[in-house]
């Protein structure tokens, strides 16, 4: 299966493979300062196309992972690992995202106590997630 989407402006447009029609919430820090609230997004399982990458800012976020923007109109556009094949984009850029069903929410260690997700999810803490990816925080 194939996601499709773009940013805010159309500047940039990017499709990917993915498994499953998913996506899993983060409550980091960083995500919610990066997008306002918990960061929801859609895991890329690879063959990424991206164009309009001259219109594409990459953000060292942390020793281990960047965010990328549009620089036109700002729409956030993707968090990945350094050195990994994780990326995933945020599920509101991605067309017809209304049938994606919500699996995990990582990082329920960092989450606040103002808002919460009527859903049933996986959850995994902060610890949990840096093993699965080895990563050292």
């Amino acid at each position: 299966m194939k996601a499709e989407g773009s940013c805010l402006c159309k500047s940039v447009r990017f499709s990917f493979d993915i498994t499953e029609k998913s996506f899993d919430a983060c409550h980091c820090s960083m995500c919610r300062k990066w997008g306002g609230g918990p960061g929801l997004g859609v895991t890329a399982a690879g063959n990424i196309a991206l164009e309009g990458e001259d219109n594409i800012t990459i953000y060292d976020s942390s020793e281990w992972a960047q965010r990328a923007f549009c620089k036109k109109c700002g729409s956030n556009l993707f968090y990945r690992l350094k050195g990994h094949d994780f990326c995933n984009f945020p599920l509101g850029i991605i067309d017809n995202h209304e049938e994606y069903k919500f699996v995990t929410q990582i990082y329920v260690d960092s989450k606040p106590d103002n808002y919460s997700f009527a859903q049933k999810t996986k959850m995994m803490t902060e610890q949990e997630v840096l093993d699965a990816f080895g990563v050292n925080g």
